[in-house]
Formats: structure tokens, C-alpha cells, sequence
């Protein structure tokens, strides 16, 4: 096992978890998912290692895209299909989702009390993987002691899911979403001698509280989207979102500096749109996981959109057209319609 293979296997944070459980390999193979999530939080705080985020974080964050991976599936689907869990370790996953604390302590304890045959490993393999059993019976201690704390997240679940999908649309380059901010705002020179717009201020201390689980009013989607969106109209003043805006174009009009930001504001409001479109397939999955009824399955997102232009189109082309000064009625042309193992791979 070479160097960068070791630091690969002993970096923990949220950015590698959240892409671990969208790697196709594991997305696709639930039989190995689990176990895969399971191993790359055993590597917490593990000795020699690089660990970045709160435990608690990346509990909550990887149980957030389970169930929005699983939400997905129903928004997509033509046909309505049962939220009921299935396939392999459907059980295990249903326990993650009602109590993610008590079943992770289930599941390092389990971990911890595997027989592993260390005989066919190279020797780097083996010590890895007995610092990660010893690592597992050290995180069951801490999460005991956390599991009091747990109320914070459990009412933040708008928090996490929109943190969550901001985090996929930052470059890889960005560690997480306070190293974005700041390489927005300018890096460590742009922080000291920048002076802001009142516009993006706001916007930032919207966005710290946003995300800051401690925070009383963490979570506050309403405050920031009109924050991003009252900064992205500071510097477009004809900004009005929606899911065909003129990005890119918009986006270079403006210098270097304000792009970064502007492009960061917008990437707010797209997961936002993206967490308010899916947040109800994600209730009617964390209702099924918890043996409760599930709401009325919505619409499909798309057909629901297609279905208002539909109607719209439709109402032009009854309207009577109205001839003026008895001129030939000029008929226009129809409009074209044109988704184990312990995170080792």
C-alpha cells in the first residue's frame, strides 16, 4: 500500500462520504453500500488519519442521501412503485433512517466484533483494518455520549439536505463549503482588505447560519434564498431565477470577483429548487422506513411542468386572434416540441 493509497484510506470527510455513497458502484449494489458507509465512518478520528466534520455531521448527511437516492427513484418513475425498502440490508438501512445514532453503535459494535481473516492480507492491509476495528470500539464510546445530542439535527433535515446537495456542485478543489466561501470571497487577501457589498454580507452570514447546525435558526431556507437572491439582483438587476435562466451568459458579463460569488448564489438557488422539488419523495421514504403512512404520491416533476406549458400552449391556440384594420390573419408555425465492502475499491 503506497502513501497515497494510506491517505486515501484514512481521509474522513463529508465531501468523500457524500461521493462514496454516489459512486455507481455502490448506488447501484445496495448489497455493499451499507457496509461501504459503515466503513468510511469507522475511519473518524482514526489515529495517523486526516478527519474533517463533527461524527454527528456525517451520520446525518450520509442518511440524507440515502433517503434522497431512494426519493429519486420515485420522481422518476412513471408508475408509482411501493416506498417500502427492499433488496439487500433494505433492514439495516430502515434502522439507519429512524435512529442513526443507535444503529451506527449497532454497527461499529458488530464491526468491531467481526472475525476478519488477516492471513491473505498484505501486511499494510491487515494493521489498516485492525486500526479500524480498534477505531470502531473507540467511536461506540463517543457515540453514546452523543446520542443525547442528537435533537439538533433531527429538526434540520431542510439543513442538511440543502448542504448536502450544495456540496456535490462545489469543485473538488473546495475541502467543503467554508473553503468556498472563502475562495469567493477572494482567499485570505480578498477576506482582509475586500470590502463587500452589503448584498453579499448579508448573504454570507445567511449562509454560516444556514449551515451551522448549533444555530437556533439553522436551516432557514426562506432567509437564504432571499438573501442569494437579493445579492444575484445587486449585481443583475434583470436576475429572475428559474431552471432555464441564462446562466452562463449572465455569469460573464461580470468581473472575476463578482462572477464567483454570483455563481455561488445561483448554485444556492438551484439546490434549493432541487431540495423543494424532492422533499416530498423524501418524507413519503422516511415515513415508510418508520412503519407510518405515506402521503399521496406527487406528481412526477417533470410531467407536472410539461402539463402547465401544455395548457398554456393550449389556451394561445383558442384565443381568438384579433385582425386589425382587416389585414390577412397571419397564421404562425407550430412550435417544434423537442442512480459489501468498506469503501475499498
Amino acid at each position: 500500500m503506497n502513501r497515497k493509497e494510506k491517505k486515501a484510506l484514512t481521509t474522513c470527510n463529508k465531501k468523500g462520504l457524500v461521493k462514496l455513497v454516489n459512486d455507481p458502484d455502490y448506488a447501484q449494489n445496495k448489497a455493499n453500500q451499507f457496509p461501504a458507509i459503515v466503513g468510511y465512518l469507522a475511519r473518524h478520528g482514526l489515529p495517523g488519519g486526516s478527519t474533517k466534520e463533527e461524527l454527528m455531521d456525517l451520520i446525518y448527511a450520509a442518511r440524507n442521501e440515502l433517503i434522497a437516492q431512494e426519493a429519486k427513484k420515485h420522481a422518476d418513475s412513471k408508475n408509482p412503485i411501493p416506498y417500502e425498502l427492499q433488496g439487500p440490508n433494505a433492514n439495516r438501512v430502515k434502522d439507519f433512517i429512524r435512529n442513526p445514532i443507535s444503529a451506527i453503535i449497532r454497527e461499529m459494535q458488530a464491526f468491531h466484533n467481526s472475525q476478519v481473516d488477516f492471513s491473505n492480507m498484505e501486511p499494510d492491509e491487515a494493521q489498516y483494518y485492525a486500526n479500524l476495528k480498534t477505531n470502531a470500539s473507540t467511536l461506540v464510546i463517543e457515540l453514546q455520549v452523543m446520542e443525547s445530542h442528537k435533537g439538533k439535527y433531527e429538526d434540520k433535515v431542510d439543513m442538511i439536505d440543502v448542504v448536502s446537495r450544495l456540496s456535490k456542485k462545489m469543485p473538488e478543489k473546495d475541502a467543503d463549503l467554508g473553503a468556498s466561501i472563502k475562495r469567493v470571497n477572494g482567499g485570505l487577501f480578498g477576506t482582509l482588505f475586500r470590502r463587500p457589498s452589503k448584498e453579499f454580507t448579508a448573504f454570507k452570514e445567511s449562509f454560516d447560519m444556514f449551515r451551522d447546525a448549533d444555530k437556533a435558526h439553522s436551516g432557514n431556507v426562506e432567509d437564504l434564498e432571499a438573501k442569494a437572491t437579493a445579492y444575484l439582483k445587486h449585481v443583475i438587476p434583470e436576475f429572475k431565477y428559474s431552471k432555464d435562466m441564462p446562466k452562463e451568459q449572465w455569469l460573464a458579463c461580470l468581473p472575476k470577483g463578482k462572477r464567483a460569488r454570483a455563481d455561488l448564489c445561483m448554485k444556492v438557488l438551484e439546490s434549493i429548487d432541487e431540495h423543494k422539488q424532492m422533499k416530498p419523495y423524501m418524507e413519503n421514504v422516511e415515513r415508510a422506513a418508520k412503519g407510518q403512512p405515506v402521503a399521496e404520491r406527487p406528481a412526477p416533476i417533470k410531467e407536472e411542468v410539461d402539463q402547465q406549458k401544455f395548457q398554456a400552449d393550449l389556451q394561445k391556440e383558442i384565443e381568438p386572434v384579433e385582425n386589425k384594420n382587416d389585414q390577412p390573419e397571419v397564421q404562425e408555425a407550430e412550435p417544434q416540441v423537442e442512480q459489501g465492502d468498506l469503501g475499498i475499491k
